[in-house]
């Protein structure tokens, strides 16, 4: 048995040192040669021995390395083919985006069952294991939009509406609109997240049914929070489901109100079409007291149910240059309106500038309602605001 055993060994020493990397008497001869290591790098300098598995190099300026023999591919007098830069002859490459955020851009090379081979834009191979990839998408390099910088790094959000790309897995979002409405939300799977928000606390909000001008309750005040599912029916075709609940000001405490949104986004994540509809449902009631002066019989009391109220949702984002969107976010009510406080508009129109930076981005432009039948706010029917928004990524780019 142990004749065996050291058979095995000697056998797997000589199987080692035979898959290891040997420098020839050439090698040593030059006074420049390029080392070719299986990461893609290329190690420039003089060989000058090698000593069992480890090759030491001396660089230019004097510098020594000394590079394991088994993860050296080649060594010659000339730059390796791998490091010649070559891009693909249909003006396109893909971006590799892992799972720490971190983002490589270049050709799909191989895989196999425990590595996928790139080769990067400069010419260099690069390899790593499956699990660590997020998603890659497909670039063309003969568009002026850069994929890895100054893009829209929110595609989930339009103004104050959403589209049905999802977050990022892993990743907080924060938005802020109108200095006013904080909203966090985090992507748990590549399908799912959840969002909460709240008002800042300025005094004379908290007692206010809405903050987005003086009757119009598009954007409200309240607190809520919501979750949302989505999913790729094609490269270019996403689909989402959005439950929101939040407590109006003036509804009986714990008779709230749930919001339910479907959701169709067609193009990419820079320039896309969403179209959706949505319902807003609640179980309370309004109870009305009075005295009425002619019929004694008459209950002193009466209960209203609030109704349904539904409404279309038409969304777009363009991408205009490098850093630079243009986002409209637009609602249209389907019911009968005027019956609460945040039931006088019919229409609401919007269109932004988004700023986009690596990390964030400000969001500015023009938000604009058209009251219902006869209303008027300020003597208008249309009314149009300012809009301010801001976008922050929380953690790594």
């Amino acid at each position: 048995m142990k004749t065996v055993l050291f058979c095995l060994l000697l056998l797997s020493a000589y199987a080692a040192s035979a898959q290891s990397f040997r420098i020839s008497p050439q090698d040593t001869q030059r006074k420049e040669s390029f080392v070719l290591m299986r990461d893609g790098t290329v190690l420039k300098g003089q060989i000058l021995r090698q000593d069992s598995s480890i090759i030491s190099v001396r660089r230019r300026g004097g510098d020594m390395s000394f590079v394991e023999a088994d993860q050296v591919v080649s060594i010659s007098d000339k730059e390796p083919e791998e490091m010649r830069p070559a891009e693909p002859a249909n003006g396109s490459y893909q971006v590799f985006v892992f799972r720490d955020g971190t983002q490589i851009e270049g050709t799909f090379v191989k895989r196999d069952s425990t590595m996928i081979t790139v080769r990067k834009r400069n010419g260099r191979l690069t390899y790593f294991e499956p699990e660590l990839l997020l998603k890659s998408d497909s670039v063309s390099t003969l568009t002026t939009v850069p994929v890895n910088k100054h893009r829209n790094r929110f595609p989930t959000w339009m103004l104050t509406g959403q589209t049905a790309y999802n977050p990022e897995k892993g990743r907080f979002y924060y938005r802020n609109t109108w200095l006013l409405l904080n909203e966090f939300t985090y992507g748990i799977t590549k399908f799912w997240s959840v969002s909460a928000n709240f008002v800042t606390p300025i005094p004379y909000l908290l007692v206010r049914e809405t903050y987005a001008g003086g009757g119009s309750a598009y954007v409200q005040n309240n607190s809520s929070i919501s979750t949302r599912f989505s999913a790729a029916l094609g490269q270019y075709v996403h689909a989402a489901v959005t439950v929101s609940y939040r407590q109006p000001y003036g509804y009986p405490q714990g008779k709230g109100e749930g919001t339910f949104r479907g959701l169709l986004t067609l193009g990419s994540s820079q320039n896309n079409l969403t179209l959706g509809y949505g319902l807003v449902a609640t179980r309370a009631r309004f109870l009305i007291y009075y005295n009425p002066p002619y019929y004694s019989s008459a209950p002193p009391v009466y209960s209203y149910g609030i109704p349904n109220r539904s409404f279309l949702i038409v969304g777009l984002v363009q991408k205009l240059s490098p850093g630079l969107t243009l986002i409209s976010d637009n609602q249209i009510r389907l019911d009968n309106v005027n019956f609460y406080v945040d039931t006088n508009w019919k229409t609401s129109l919007s269109a932004a500038l988004r700023i986009d930076r690596p990390r964030h981005a400000f969001d500015l432009g023009l938000f604009g309602y058209v009251n219902a039948g006869e209303y008027r706010v300020n003597g208008k029917r249309v009314n149009i605001l300012p809009y301010v928004g801001y976008n922050l990524l929380i953690g790594k780019p």
